[in-house]
């Protein structure tokens, strides 16, 4: 097989009870295109592994196996992954999520090759809650128009939230990976915002794959403080690699985490005594409630 235009990346470990949903996802996908399917397992004891040379055996010049030897860890086992594709363009993601939608691919890779100043397309995803402990949503907005542009300082804004299952992004934009991306937990973010500094970022507004959040997701349990200095964490080593380019925006992004983090204690401490102290807050978390429940 010549090399394929696109790769698709997915990481996995103990994903046995996922694994196939998000392989078939991929599988169904319908292209005019070459494309082939690159799966970096990181020493899986469940059977995940299993299940991955079974597929292996069955399509053998679509699929390609890296099997780490030993848990080598989701940063190491995610660069052996994302380091190997030749291909022009790599759609990636986690082995708990899957695609819901055939011309997944084909929509997104039909937008980078129209516009060289594309870096990364990605489309709005349903996040549902394996243990049913929050009703599932969008994460983008339904109110969010196809085609929207968005840069690096509105994604360090966080004015839109990208799913990692919903990403294709250029290969050549991650050619160099900076010497921190294997020291942060953070990666989802700072891989989106590295890809960000080689052009634009564009919105889909078609729903195509679902975030499944459980307990054996890297984030799940996490406490909110942990978040915090995780993503401060990056933010500090990005603003170092792109030489202060965006130092504002990023100082004003770490003080409003901080501002949020620190009101979430003070309600949890005062309860519903606080939002008449701070009706400011009380009104802000009424009006972003409201704006997520009119996107759904």
């Amino acid at each position: 097989m010549e090399t394929p235009l696109l790769s698709v990346c997915l990481i996995t470990y103990n994903h046995v009870n996922y694994i196939k949903q998000a392989i078939d996802g991929v599988l169904m996908q319908k292209a005019d295109f070459d494309w082939e399917l690159i799966i970096a397992d990181d020493f899986s004891t469940d059977g995940t592994r299993k299940i991955l040379i079974e597929y292996k055996a069955k399509y053998p010049n679509l699929i390609k196996l890296i099997l780490q030897e030993k848990n080598v860890g989701a940063a190491q086992n995610w660069i052996n992954l994302i380091t190997t594709p030749k291909s022009k363009y790599i759609a990636y993601f986690e082995g708990d999520d899957y695609w819901t939608d055939s011309f997944k691919l084909q929509k997104q890779v039909d937008v980078l090759e129209s516009n060289n100043k594309c870096s990364l397309v990605f489309h709005n995803t349903l996040v549902s809650f394996e243990d049913k402990s929050h009703t599932t949503f969008l994460l983008c907005s339904r109110f969010l128009k196809s085609l929207n542009v968005f840069y690096t300082n509105d994604l360090i804004k966080a004015l839109v939230k990208i799913s990692s299952s919903s990403m294709v992004f250029r290969t050549s934009a991650i050619s160099e990976l900076p010497y921190w991306f294997n020291k942060i937990k953070a990666g989802e973010k700072a891989l989106q915002l590295i890809i960000s500094l080689h052009g634009t970022s564009v919105y889909l507004k078609d729903i195509m794959s679902t975030h499944r959040v459980n307990s054996g997701g890297l984030s799940y349990g996490q406490t909110a403080e942990y978040a915090l200095i995780e993503m401060t964490k990056m933010y500090e080593y990005f603003n170092e690699s792109t030489n202060g380019k965006f130092k504002n925006v990023i100082t004003k992004r770490i003080t409003k985490m901080n501002k949020h983090y620190k009101n979430s204690n003070l309600i949890k401490k005062y309860g519903i005594l606080y939002f008449v102290l701070r009706p400011d807050i009380a009104v802000g978390i009424i009006k972003r409630r409201l704006i997520k429940y009119l996107g759904q």
